[in-house]
């Protein structure tokens, strides 16, 4: 199942790819033609210009558009259909893994200056401590026999 966000994303670019196949379009132009805002428009062009999709140039002066730089598509078919091929839909991911969750684990754990892992909880935070007090550890609440 896909993410409407991401699905969204992709059909604009394939749209935007398709429409600069036919004419040069500036950032004003993508906003209409996509029905987004002008940063989305920026974010698209982006996207497509990392990808050495579009080049930026002036606008010709007897242009009706208000826009003063224009894109136009400059990369070879192949490579067009390159990315737009990379548009499909990621794999679905299962969550993580094992392995994924003993590296979360630990991150929380202390480091010893000397580079290894003292095995211990994480201390707290100065601050956190002045404010909240400190953390009560299973060792330091039961009493010493």
């Amino acid at each position: 199942m896909s993410n409407s966000s991401s699905e969204r994303k992709r059909i604009n670019l394939r749209t935007l790819v398709h429409e600069l196949a036919l004419r040069d379009i500036g950032c004003a132009g993508v906003s209409k033609l996509l029905v987004c805002s002008a940063s989305a428009s920026r974010y698209y062009l982006a996207e497509l210009r990392g990808a050495g999709l579009v080049a930026l140039r002036k606008a010709r002066h007897d242009s009706d558009a208000c826009d003063r730089n224009v894109y136009t598509l400059c990369a070879d078919p192949a490579a067009v259909r390159h990315f737009l091929d990379g548009l499909t839909e990621p794999a679905p991911t299962t969550g993580l893994r094992r392995k994924d969750c003993a590296q979360v684990d630990r991150r929380w754990r202390s480091v010893d200056p000397a580079g290894g892992e003292t095995g211990s909880a994480a201390r707290r935070d100065p601050l956190v401590a002045a404010l909240f007090g400190t953390a009560k550890t299973p060792d330091a609440a039961s009493p010493a026999s």
